[in-house]
């Protein structure tokens, strides 16, 4: 599969193709490709020749089905229109493509052994601008876009006690964070250590990242937060995945304790 004509001229591009990240970022590209003046490619030759495009939906077997869809689109002069679909079948048209691309670069990902984890990296800055300043961390992650080998979720189940004690030595750094647990209704529980650290115990993944604002009033009650890099982050999130199907999740935030950071607590 990996010797077909749209994967040679897609490697003429970029040799790192038929890895994790140049899997997920072509298809990546394939989904942005009807709204390309708003996306940077990474794969010019989808712009420069949209055959490849089509060319990567008849991978493998095909049916009657698949070849009314490829014929249906090659006529079509709007299918790669500027403002996007006009028309439903369009848009269905667009949609079942990249499904069949999507379906067959993830079985050329299978053929390959190529993983669909790679690592994430994340920087909270925890002391004021001097030399190391800021808590680095990487941790593997699923690619967007692509799918887990079973040796994938055995590195991410593994990764889960790293992730859970770069959370938590973050949390507990002088200024101690507020820890909560967020329930389906979005309602901030207060929580212990304790009790994260046994939902972790059950975690098949684990996910964390931060955030922090500048917040403004807009009028009566309303408050408006714009992203601004911070001295310790406003919140720290970490989510917890209890299975591959993406049924169960655990929310666990830590907010500076900080009052003001939160200007409509402070005004109470």
């Amino acid at each position: 599969m990996s010797n077909l004509p749209a994967i040679n001229k897609l490697r003429q591009d970029n040799p790192d193709l038929l890895t994790t990240e140049g899997l997920s970022a072509l298809l990546h590209d394939c989904i942005c490709l009807k709204y390309a003046q708003h996306h940077r490619f990474t794969y010019p030759s989808l712009l420069a020749d949209k055959s490849i495009y089509l060319e990567l939906a008849q991978i493998g077997s095909s049916n009657v089905e698949d070849e009314a869809l490829i014929h249906r689109i090659q006529a079509s002069s709007k299918i790669w229109a500027k403002n996007g679909a006009d028309t439903m079948q369009e848009a269905t048209d667009f949609l079942l493509l990249f499904h069949k691309i999507r379906d067959n670069i993830h079985q050329l990902q299978q053929n390959l052994s190529i993983s669909g984890v790679s690592q994430r990296h994340i920087s909270i800055r925890v002391r004021p601008w001097r030399w190391r300043s800021h808590r680095l961390f990487s941790y593997p992650a699923p690619e967007d876009q692509l799918i887990l080998l079973e040796c994938d979720r055995i590195v991410l189940q593994n990764a889960v006690p790293g992730v859970l004690k770069y959370f938590l030595e973050l949390v507990q750094m002088s200024p101690t964070y507020n820890l909560f647990f967020v329930d389906e209704n979005k309602n901030k529980i207060p929580t212990t250590v304790a009790i994260v650290e046994d939902a972790a115990a059950r975690a098949v993944k684990a996910e964390i990242y931060s955030e922090s604002y500048n917040w403004k009033p807009t009028n009566t009650n309303c408050w408006e937060g714009k992203p601004a890099p911070q001295l310790h982050p406003g919140e720290i999130h970490l989510i917890l995945h209890l299975d591959w199907d993406e049924n169960e999740f655990l929310f666990f935030d830590a907010h500076h304790p900080d009052i003001n950071r939160w200007p409509w607590l402070a005004e109470n």
